[in-house]
């Protein structure tokens, strides 16, 4: 593994775009983003040191921040979303 993600519960950790709104509104890349140099990687990767077998890494934290308000992370819902239906306005 060269990338990881940390997201919350509600986050859905399947589905990208729900990954990337993590991203978004609860990473900060000066303050949440972690590197770790010339550690073990695969020989499968071209971009490592293929002599060494060694890569870098990194870690995203993509969670709430514990020292800011949690209201301001909730996901919007939209109202009776299971009710619309899409095609009715596609022809």
């Amino acid at each position: 593994m060269k990338q990881v993600t940390v997201v919350d519960e509600d986050i859905d950790p399947n589905s990208a775009e729900s990954v990337e709104y993590a991203m978004a509104t609860r990473f900060q890349a000066d303050k949440d983003l972690i590197i770790i140099k010339n550690v073990r990687g695969s020989s499968l990767d071209p971009s490592s040191n293929q002599q060494k077998l060694q890569t870098a890494k990194m870690g995203i934290d993509a969670t709430r921040s514990l020292s800011k308000r949690p209201e301001g992370f909730e996901l919007a819902k939209i109202p009776k979303i299971d009710k619309i239906k899409l095609e009715k306005y596609f022809k």
